[in-house]
This record gives structure tokens, sequence and C-alpha cells, in this order.
């Protein structure tokens, strides 16, 4: 039996091969052409593992939707549409090869459809420690304007907190996805002109109407805010039709 520690460095350069493989195909490196390291042997000596690792990693990428593995053909990666795009780990390789238009208006439609319902539902169900909790990640909000590491810690703290308060596995199981995602375009905007002033105002009206227990006010507060952030994304992305 092989010591634990033996087992480390493997793992670890297994996941590591695992996301630099995802990176590739969603960067369009990898699979987009016969030439492209598209077979299990081009990837090994392009990535210098072995066939296990190569296989443990494409095992992970084929789970998540992006890949399927053919007899005599090779790799073959999937369409985007068929991708496993709610999986938090293939939300995190998206971001870090960089968003879309697409990308960003999809999350501001799915957030603009499920977290106005959280901030109802959380309005009714959080328990006194909870709202306890909200109030104090939008203190933190409110107080570190000037601290961008720490304001958006907070933020997304803060719309945790929310889903956490719905007392529902589902809406809670959904917010690692929309945390993920939230943080690709959390930064986006922030540093247009009085959009700071306007952020805490709008979080601070959503803490208020939760906290006093207002389901209806909780469900509109979200809604401006999320419609506003939805705007200052618009406006940086596409400042000639601002």
């Amino acid at each position: 039996m092989e010591p634990v520690v033996a087992s480390i460095p493997r793992e670890r350069l297994h996941d590591k091969v695992t996301r630099e493989i995802a990176l590739g195909i969603i960067r369009g490196s990898i699979g987009k052409s016969e030439s492209a390291l598209s077979t299990e042997g081009d990837l090994c000596r392009h990535f210098n593992v072995s066939r296990t690792i190569l296989r443990e990693a494409v095992k992970v990428l084929a789970a998540k939707g992006l890949i399927e593995v053919r007899p005599k053909t090779g790799i073959r990666v999937r369409p985007r549409n068929e991708w496993n795009l709610v999986d938090p780990d293939l939300l995190s390789w998206l971001c870090e090869a960089g968003v879309d238009d697409l990308f960003v208006w999809d999350l501001c439609e799915v957030r603009a459809i499920v977290e106005p319902a959280a901030a109802e539902l959380a309005a009714s169900r959080a328990s006194a420690e909870e709202i306890e909790e909200l109030l104090h990640w939008y203190h933190l909000i409110e107080v570190n304007t000037d601290n961008e590491g720490a304001r958006l810690e907070a933020d997304r703290n803060f719309h945790s907190t929310i889903f956490t308060a719905c007392h529902n596995v589902f809406l809670t199981q959904m917010n690692t996805t929309v945390g993920v995602a939230l943080r690709a375009t959390q930064q986006i905007g922030v540093h247009l002109p009085q959009v700071m002033e306007e952020s805490v105002l709008a979080h601070k009206k959503v803490a208020d109407a939760i906290a006093r227990r207002d389901s209806a006010a909780a469900r509109a507060a979200m809604e401006r805010l999320i419609k506003q952030s939805t705007e200052h994304i618009h406006r940086v992305l596409h400042p000639d039709r601002a």
C-alpha cells in the first residue's frame, strides 16, 4: 500500500491537467481541428503526463459535458450549449478564460429571475441570526467603499446570506453557481461615476426590507439592484450605446 503522501503530487497534477485542458477547450486551442491536440497521444506529449493521468482528467471533463471520447477518432469537444454550465468548476474556468457579452447577459438574466425571488423568500423565512448576518455584510459594504477587495468579499457574502436565508436546498445550491459567475462580473462598472453610491444605497434597501420582513419590498429592491447592476455593465461594455 502506497503512503498517503505519495498520492498528493499525482492528485495535484491531475487537477492541473484537467484545468489546463478545460482552458484550452474554452479558448479554442484544444479540439478545434484534427491537428489541434485532439488525441490522447497529442495531449500526453503536450502536457508531458502519462495516459493514466490524462484519462483521469478526460473522465472529469467528459462528466462536465465539455468533451466526449470516441474510439479510434480521439477526443471531440462538444458544442458549448451541451456543457454543464452550472458546474462550479466549469464556471470558474470560463471566468478565468475571460467572459464575453453572451456570458454576461445570460448571467444578468438568471440573476433577474432568481435573486428577487430569493430576497422575497428570505424576508419571510430568515432567522434573527441570518438577518443580523445580512446587516453585518451590508455594513462592511458601506464602510469599505475605498477597499475594493473587502467590499467585493462583503458583497458576495451579502448575496450568499440571502440565498441561505431562503431555507430552500435548491436555491442554496444555485447560489454556488450564481456566486461563482457573479465574481466574473462583479468588478464591471464599479469605477463608473456615482456607481458606488448607487450600489451601496441599493444594497441598503434590500437589507432593510428583509430586516423588517417586508417580502414585496425585498423583491422590488432586489429587482432594482439587479437592473442597476445590469445597466452599469452595459455602459462599460458598450459605451457607444449607453
